[in-house]
């Protein structure tokens, strides 16, 4: 069980988080949603570490990988999409990965030449190269086509834990969570 204890987060005036507790489980697919601004991407950033409140806890992640996935993909546009995946794992499992969600063609294509659906898909690849442990995802689906959306699902779904942040509801559908947790 991974658990977030007394998480309190304020940013100016706005209060995020006051005291609030959180559990996921050591597997499966969390789904979290909410309106924009609640602190879907923030609850994300504090469980992978990126944000350490003062007084926060965060228990159940020692010796497990954590990768992430932004909802702005962060590729480095002068290299192809596999060289941003095999930055993290061997050639081989970058093209594989690459193959699964249906890059044949864009292999060899400098992510500053891909549309916002490639460069999303590359993202995916590359979190799932670095580590299927824990896979952190913000809006995942973001520019990607239905056939797109339900190839990326199919990977999501092998995590070993998978927590996906997302406003759109079909995503429910596609996912098939085991846990949702609404903020």
């Amino acid at each position: 069980m991974i658990e977030i204890r007394n998480l309190s987060l304020r940013f100016d005036e706005k209060t995020v988080f006051e005291h609030s507790d959180f559990s996921f489980p050591d597997e499966g697919i969390v789904l979290i949603s909410g309106v924009s601004g609640i602190g879907k991407t923030t609850l994300l950033r504090v469980l992978c570490g990126l944000l350490k409140p003062s007084g926060c806890v965060v228990t159940g992640t020692e010796g497990r990988k954590c990768s992430f996935v932004f909802q702005e993909p962060r590729l480095l546009e002068h290299m192809t999409a596999l060289e941003n995946v095999a930055l993290v794992s061997d050639k081989r499992t970058a093209e594989d990965l690459l193959l699964r969600l249906n890059m044949e063609q864009e292999l060899h294509q400098k992510a500053g030449e891909l549309s916002g659906g490639q460069k999303q898909r590359v993202s995916i690849a590359r979190a799932f190269a670095y580590s299927d442990d824990i896979v952190l995802l913000d809006e995942p689906f973001s520019g990607l086509d239905e056939q797109n959306k339900r190839t990326a699902a199919e990977l999501i779904r092998t995590a070993r834990l998978a927590v996906v942040v997302s406003h759109d509801p079909t995503d429910e559908e596609l996912l098939k969570p085991d846990r949702k947790i609404r903020l």
